[in-house]
């Protein structure tokens, strides 16, 4: 008989994604533990886990025994489902498979209750309720909880984000110039770019999960999941958030080309004139002789 998570394991093996050279979305490993209370565990290790050699890694594979069942997504979340005291050491294994450390983890936890009702629901203090052990309700728990933790992370750096720039639209409301460097606006760029690039295209937090296309009766646990977590809200304001950070940026850079822009003139007429007052004392020079 085939255990539940021996068939997690082969459904996220399915998860292929051809642009990595068959580095799957999703990896599972381990088993859930006895009894009916569980702790989700998500927690953001950075913004990318190489998850192609997990399964052949020995130190993974022990930490894996400890914590339970463990979900690890490419876009850097791993999400255990156990009694949480082993998180700490399967964090650790993973951190050599981490190919872009963030500068800032982030971790979300909830309880699971499994068996208790006829009906999978969220409680009041955000339990969540399923009512049996089915491997796909794991794996979509997991999904929404790597989801959320990574959009908590989005939120942060995005605030940070709208702070780092507030000192340059002062500067430029009062004096009509930004003093910001323009290796400091490529970072900014940059950061925002990959943030949007990784929520929106790698983690797609704000699309239906593949895995209720084969799971329909998952509906139902996905809209209250999503609605407790409010993914699509969520995502929805970053977007909105990144799409003006995005405007800000580009402004800044046309500013900063229209600085070289000027320089570069400037230059070429301080080289022009130069030109002039060199042949100038040659031509006074020759009608002395």
């Amino acid at each position: 008989m085939t255990s539940a998570s021996e068939r997690l394991s082969a459904a996220a093996r399915e998860l292929l994604d051809p642009r990595l050279g068959g580095a799957p979305d999703v990896v599972t490993a381990g088993r859930l533990p006895q009894g009916d209370t569980l702790t989700a565990t998500a927690a953001l290790l950075g913004n990318k886990i190489n998850t192609r050699p997990l399964l052949a890694d020995p130190r993974f594979l022990k930490a894996v025994e400890v914590a339970g069942l463990v979900f690890v997504f490419r876009h850097g979340v791993m999400v255990s489902f156990g009694s949480g005291t082993g998180d700490a050491a399967l964090a650790a294994a993973l951190r050599e498979h981490v190919l872009e450390s963030g500068e800032m983890e982030e971790t979300e936890s909830a309880l699971v209750q499994i068996g208790r009702g006829d009906k999978d629901r969220i409680g009041e203090d955000g339990e969540i309720f399923v009512t049996d052990d089915q491997p796909e309700r794991f794996m979509l728990i997991a999904t929404v909880l790597s989801r959320s933790v990574l959009l908590a992370h989005d939120e942060v750096l995005v605030a940070a984000a709208f702070e780092q720039t507030q000192p340059v639209v002062q500067d430029l409301s009062s004096n009509g110039r930004a003093r910001l460097p323009i290796r400091e606006v490529m970072k900014l760029a940059g950061s925002v770019l990959a943030a949007r690039h990784r929520l929106t295209g790698t983690a797609q937090a704000d699309e239906r999960p593949d895995l209720l296309w084969d799971h329909p009766q998952l509906d139902r646990l996905y809209a209250r999941l999503e609605a407790e977590y409010e993914l699509k809200e969520r995502a929805e304001a970053l977007e909105h958030k990144f799409a003006t950070l995005g405007d800000f940026t580009e402004a800044l850079l046309d500013i900063a080309q229209d600085k070289r822009a000027v320089r570069l003139e400037s230059a070429i007429i301080v080289l022009i004139v130069f030109e002039i007052v060199l042949s100038l004392i040659d031509m006074a020079i020759r009608l002395q002789h």
